[in-house]
């Protein structure tokens, strides 16, 4: 009897695809495609649509097998977007000028609350470590305005380099009687961004972290 990790590893076999190949068209590790196969676990249903629609079969076939692998009847591509993948330097253009960047990676966003606005950012530095790490992904909604504890994407104006932190607002200067914001890093290696002395413009806000496993 084939099991849903039977039927996706024929599936990634009739592609010619490896592992992490096709973990990269849907934003997911080589390890969790392999668990998958192995039948470690399952995928959840936001895989599921998008495995459904890379391959062209429905989900019913994926995780039952009742239906003919060819039925687009349950494909599902309502609310999928293609986010772009940026590194820093390619979000702070993003940001001053989308049109732009060239991107050579997209990864799949799936959810009625996701817009062809969202990107996610690839973390370049130490600056939020241990909770963040090089290498991770992002997701960034750069329409959402910041909160207390958020973290978010700023671009300082004289550098116009993009930092990855998090945002908080001291309150009101005494000197100036204006409000003023900070970012703060979680590594002390970097300095505390201060909106009084640095000039920035927040770009948006992380709403997902993506880890990598391997």
């Amino acid at each position: 009897m084939q099991t849903i990790g039977k039927r996706l590893y024929n599936l990634r076999r009739e592609k010619k695809l490896a592992r992490d190949a096709l973990g990269a068209k849907i934003g997911v590790s080589k390890t969790a495609i392999k668990n998958w196969e192995d039948d470690e676990n399952a995928p959840k249903f936001e895989y599921l649509q998008l495995l459904s629609n890379y391959f062209g079969c429905s989900i019913e076939y994926l995780t039952e097998g009742t239906v003919s692998k060819n039925d687009p009847s349950s494909i599902c591509t309502e609310n999928m977007y293609y986010a772009p993948v940026l590194n820093f330097a390619q979000a702070a253009k993003f940001y001053i000028d989308s049109e732009s960047i060239v991107v050579d990676k997209y990864i799949p966003i799936l959810g009625a609350e996701y817009s062809e606005h969202h990107y996610w950012l690839i973390l370049e530095n130490e600056s939020m470590q241990p909770d963040f790490k090089v290498g991770e992904l992002i997701l960034i909604n750069p329409k959402l305005s910041p909160s207390p504890g958020d973290y978010i994407v700023a671009l300082e104006k004289k550098s116009k380099e993009v930092v990855f932190r998090k945002w908080r607002s001291p309150g009101i200067d005494e000197g100036t009687a204006k409000n003023y914001s900070q970012l703060v890093s979680n590594n002390n290696d970097f300095p505390i961004i201060d909106s009084r002395y640095t000039l920035f413009e927040v770009c948006g806000i992380a709403i997902e972290h993506r880890i990598k496993l391997r």
